[in-house]
C-alpha cells in the first residue's frame, strides 16, 4: 500500500513540474497584433446575435469573423449606426485589436442603381 501512495506522490509531483516548465510556452493559434490593424473587405455576413459580423478582404475569397463589444464604433454612410445596421454587401474598413475584437468598423451602404 505504501508503494502505491508513494508513486502517485511521485506521478503527481513530476506532472506538477512538467506542468510548471510548460505552462508559459502554449501555443498560439493565431498571430495577435500588439497595435490596431486594419483590413479593407465586403460584408459578406450580417451580425449575429453576438454582434459578430464577417469580411471578405478585398483579395481575398476566405471571410474573416469580427466581434464586437460594447465599445466598437460603427459607422455607415459617415454616421453614428449600431452594429445590427450592419449588412451584407457594405464595403468597410474594420480596425481591430487581437485577432478579431473590433474597435471601429466604417461601412458604406452599396450604391443604389436607379431604374429607368
Amino acid at each position: 500500500m505504501k508503494s502505491v501512495a508513494l508513486s502517485l506522490a511521485v506521478v503527481v509531483a513530476l506532472g506538477l513540474a512538467v506542468g510548471i516548465i510548460f505552462a508559459d510556452r502554449a501555443p498560439t493559434p493565431y498571430p495577435t497584433p500588439q497595435k490596431p490593424a486594419s483590413l479593407d473587405g465586403t460584408i459578406s455576413k450580417a451580425t449575429d446575435d453576438k454582434g459578430a459580423f464577417e469580411v471578405t478582404p478585398k483579395d481575398e475569397k476566405n471571410a474573416r469573423k469580427f466581434t464586437t463589444n460594447d465599445k466598437t464604433a460603427i459607422i455607415i454612410d459617415g454616421k453614428e449606426a449600431k452594429v445590427v445596421d450592419l449588412k451584407e454587401g457594405m464595403t468597410v474598413k474594420v480596425t481591430y485589436c487581437g485577432f478579431s475584437t473590433v474597435i471601429k468598423a466604417e461601412a458604406t451602404s452599396p450604391a443604389k442603381t436607379g431604374t429607368g
